[in-house]
C-alpha cells in the first residue's frame, strides 16, 4: 500500500488499494481507553496527501474523528475506540458518515462498514498514524504460525490489487496484535498540531 493517504479510513486515513480491515473490532466494551493527547485538530506534514484530522472526545471512552481530504473535497467521520496492546497505541475505526461534494453519502444497501485499525503515537505537537499495509499482511501471513484469517477481494478500483479484509475474532486480533504489534503496519504518516 502507498504511504498513509489519508481516508475510507483512519484515526488518520484516504483509503487506497492493498488495505486491510476488519469484520470485528479491536476494542472490548471493558476497555477502559482513554488519550487526552490525541484531542484537537492536526494537519497533515505530507503536501502530496494534504488534510486535517479532527479529533475529539465522545461519549463514554468513544472518540470522534473526521478527516477533511484537501484535494478531493471530501469529509470521512469515523466513530474511534482506543486500545492499548503489547505496549503500543491504536484506534478503531469506524465509519459513520462519509460527505462528497457537500453531500451525505450512504454506504449501498447491505454494506457494513468494518474496522480500520490504526497505530499511532503521539509525540510532543506530532500524530503519527500507521495503516495496516497490504504487503506487509501478506508477509506476515507468509510465516509459519500466522494466526489471522484473511479473505483477499479482487482487484479494486484503477486496477489496484484488491484489498484485504481480516475474518478473525475479536480475541484473535488482541492476540496478535498484543505480540506483533508492529508487524503488519505501513510507513507511519506525520500530521501537526494545530494551535
Amino acid at each position: 500500500m502507498p504511504r498513509l493517504a489519508l481516508p475510507v479510513t483512519v484515526l488518520c486515513a484516504v483509503l487506497v488499494g492493498g488495505c486491510a480491515s476488519a469484520v470485528s473490532p479491536l476494542y472490548l466494551k471493558t476497555d477502559a481507553v482513554t488519550d487526552p493527547t490525541i484531542v484537537g485538530t492536526w494537519t497533515s506534514s505530507d503536501k502530496d496527501n494534504p488534510g486535517t484530522i479532527r479529533i475529539a472526545k465522545a461519549q463514554g471512552f468513544s472518540y470522534e474523528i473526521s478527516f477533511d481530504d484537501v484535494k478531493s473535497a471530501d469529509t470521512t467521520v469515523y466513530d474511534a475506540h482506543l486500545v492499548r496492546l503489547g505496549g503500543s497505541s491504536f484506534a478503531d475505526l469506524l465509519l459513520t458518515k462519509f460527505r462528497h461534494a457537500g453531500q451525505d453519502i450512504d454506504l449501498p444497501a447491505g454494506a457494513v462498514a468494518l474496522h480500520q485499525i490504526v497505530k499511532y503515537r503521539v509525540d510532543g505537537d506530532d500524530l503519527y498514524c500507521s495503516l495496516i499495509d497490504g504487503d506487509a499482511l501478506g508477509k506476515a501471513a507468509s510465516q509459519t504460525g500466522f494466526s489471522l484469517q484473511l479473505r483477499h477481494t479482487k482487484e479494486g478500483v484503477a486496477g489496484d490489487s484488491g484489498d484485504t479484509i481480516i475474518l478473525s475474532t475479536t480475541e484473535e486480533l488482541r492476540r496478535y496484535f498484543s505480540a506483533h504489534p508492529g508487524d503488519v503496519f505501513g510507513d507511519p504518516g506525520q500530521f501537526k498540531r494545530q494551535r
